[in-house]
């Protein structure tokens, strides 16, 4: 079913007005929502008829991932298109598995992005079966290995994890050890038993690991 709203969800202004400019242009109710909190963004589209919004991955500091708003956007019976300039295959892959009907590359031509758009609110495919597929299985994938790694990560007392999390930052030993007034002894006792409960033979491969599980899942 075609969509005549469409909503443009992007920090980027020039690619938010001419996008709207554009698609006006189309014969399409087209409008940019003012980025900021999640809640206010949601609080905003509330409050048109539900269409197309065309969301930006990456909303700006401070702003949570674009891609926590397609869940309640599509409950909200809207229809959702990536416009991104990333090229992180996981944070795509999320946003699919989620609910969005497609991405498109703000490196595109302009032409192109529009296209899409036009083709995205009158209701026909922008993604095959086979693309969706394959990034469904891509972050169910990376999803197994989230959960594996914070099973492993829940195995560290209160006191391993702080020191990791120290060590992730960039701290030294010796640092830590200063800080929660305990010796580096101590300390490199601690880094043992993290390397051994994580299961890893090195003090980088530990941090790869708690780095890795921050990614949003």
């Amino acid at each position: 079913m075609a969509a005549r709203t469409v909503l443009v969800v992007d920090d980027h202004t020039l690619i938010r007005t001419t996008l709207v400019m554009a698609l006006r242009s189309q014969g399409f109710d087209a409008f940019h929502v003012p980025v900021a909190r999640t809640a206010d963004i949601l609080t905003d589209i509330s409050g048109y008829e539900p269409g197309l919004a065309l969301l930006d991955l990456y909303l700006g500091e401070g702003v949570e991932s674009g891609a926590e708003l397609v869940v309640p956007l599509v409950s909200m019976g809207w229809s959702v298109l990536i416009v991104t300039g990333s090229r992180d295959r996981y944070a795509l892959a999320r946003a699919v598995a989620l609910g969005a009907a497609g991405w498109v590359s703000k490196t595109e031509s302009f032409e192109r992005l529009l296209a899409v758009t036009v083709d995205a609110a009158a209701g026909r495919e922008v993604l095959s079966q086979a693309a969706r597929s394959e990034l469904v299985t891509l972050y169910r994938r990376l999803r197994a290995r989230h959960d594996e790694i914070e099973k492993r990560l829940a195995r560290l007392s209160t006191r391993e994890r702080q020191v990791l999390d120290r060590l992730a930052a960039g701290v030294q030993a010796a640092a830590v050890a200063e800080e929660f007034g305990i010796s580096l002894a101590t300390v490199r006792a601690q880094i043992r038993s993290v390397l051994t409960k994580l299961d890893v033979g090195t003090q980088l491969a530990a941090v790869a690991l708690v780095n890795e599980a921050r990614t949003p899942s």
